[in-house]
């Protein structure tokens, strides 16, 4: 009988095995999506580092059957030959630009562009972070009402007013990326322009250090975030500021806005092309399904793909006239359902490994029925995270919240398991994130 899949140990894993099973479930581990082809050492690493056993199916990746069970029982000379050094070789890129390479933002290693840094280390609690982000985010929100009445006036952006607003979140994202999500998620209340601008800044900055991309990238994603919807200002401002649903013939005039904000953006001085690039393709999608353009796969360049997953990240998790905001889990199921459709599957899996399935300062309910906030990211296990537990089942409010951090959850093997149930909308139970910062 033909065997699809092989136990292998992780100890024996090659480049070349396409994993589609591990021997626990995908999202506690770096991976989040099931099924992949091992394409380097680092992601041997990976494996080896939170997994015993992975299953290897023999109908897929670069080897066959006969190499992958040779290789399962220790015979490493059963793998495929490794490539002749001779010292004369281009340096490759490291982790994080071999990231790049495979999501599809090669463009982002070479020409004018600086090759992405090697990561960036946390060096601020988000505790000690959090008056800061929030600084830095209540002055890119008040900059933004000045830059689009500006804008709407002049037809132009004053782009080097945009840098300065933006430099101290791009500043504080680095420090901690984990309090400016608390922010962010305690600021939304509406689909506010200016909101909406600062929160899709907050998210491409937030996925460009998840990549790696160096200070000047980031600034770029920053700024590009900043500024998909600032063709706004063409259209009818009372449509704009509607609380219900539009009509059709509103609705048909929205894409407007796209070729709006490029010709803006054309007119202005010392806009980088990569941010006209993020506001000319942030509708289009992977599959050929957005607009203005209907343009599709390869076609939409590096930072389109990053602009178009950041804006519709940021609709999703906001309210307005005619839907509720999601919960930040909710929306990354449905980007993940999207993914290899809407839009590249590397992108979809990388930005959400770079925002969290529960990003922190967002409402959670356990198991148990409990209910509370997520103080910090757990980067080892994204579904075990600190919480501040703030109500327990069918109860008030707790009079002493009380703190799970991410060595207390129970293990598999417990006789009384908690798990994260499900994530809730901003605001849910009357939780404001911010009250547990003052």
């Amino acid at each position: 009988m033909h065997v699809a899949r092989i136990p292998v140990d992780t100890a024996n894993l090659a480049i070349g095995m396409y994993v589609a099973m591990l021997d626990r479930p995908w999202l506690e581990t770096p991976f989040v999506f099931q099924g992949f082809m091992i394409k380097d050492k680092l992601e041997i690493d990976q494996l080896q580092s939170c997994c015993n056993q992975v299953f290897v199916d023999v109908d897929k990746g670069q080897l066959t059957e006969a190499q992958i069970r040779a290789l399962a029982n220790g015979d490493r000379t059963a793998g495929p030959a490794a490539p002749r050094v001779t010292g004369n070789e281009p340096k490759r890129p490291g982790f994080f630009g071999r990231l790049a390479l495979r999501i599809g933002l090669g463009a982002l290693l070479g020409g004018r562009h600086t090759r992405p840094c090697e990561g960036y280390a946390i060096t601020a609690t988000v505790r000690r972070e959090a008056p800061e982000a929030r600084k830095a985010w209540e002055r890119a929100v008040f900059e933004y009402r000045h830059v689009y009445e500006k804008t709407r006036r002049m037809g132009a952006v004053d782009i080097n007013a945009v840098h300065q607003a933006l430099k101290p979140l791009i500043d504080s994202i680095l420090r901690n990326p984990d309090a400016m999500a608390w922010t962010v998620f305690s600021g939304k209340r509406s689909n506010r322009n200016y909101c909406r601008a600062a929160a899709a800044a907050v998210w491409a900055t937030v996925f460009g250090r998840h990549l790696g991309f160096d200070r000047n990238e980031l600034l770029n994603l920053a700024t590009g975030g900043f500024l998909l919807d600032i063709g706004n200002v063409a259209l009818d401002q009372d449509m704009l500021d509607a609380e219900g649903a539009i009509t059709l013939e509103e609705y048909e005039m929205v894409p407007r806005h796209v070729q709006a904000g490029v010709d803006i953006m054309t007119r202005s001085t010392g806009v980088d092309p990569a941010v006209i690039e993020m506001v000319r393709f942030h509708h289009e999608r992977f599959d050929g399904s957005g607009y203005p353009h209907g343009t599709n796969g390869s076609g939409i360049p590096p930072h389109g793909r990053i602009a178009a997953i950041v804006d519709c990240y940021d609709a999703m998790t906001t309210r307005n006239g005619y839907s509720p905001a999601l919960a930040a889990y909710d929306a990354a199921r449905e980007l993940n359902e999207m993914r290899n459709e809407q839009f590249h599957g590397e992108v979809v899996e990388q930005f959400l490994q770079a925002i969290g399935m529960f990003p922190t300062g967002s409402v959670i309910e356990l198991s148990d029925g409990s209910v509370g906030l997520v103080l910090e990211q757990n980067r080892g296990n994204p579904l075990q995270p600190k919480v501040l537990i703030l109500r327990e089942k069918d109860s008030d409010m707790l009079p002493g919240p009380r703190i799970i951090n991410p060595d207390d959850w129970p293990s598999g093997d417990d006789s009384a398991p908690l798990w994260i149930a499900r994530g809730h909308e901003h605001g849910a139970f009357g939780i404001d994130p911010m009250d547990y910062f003052r």
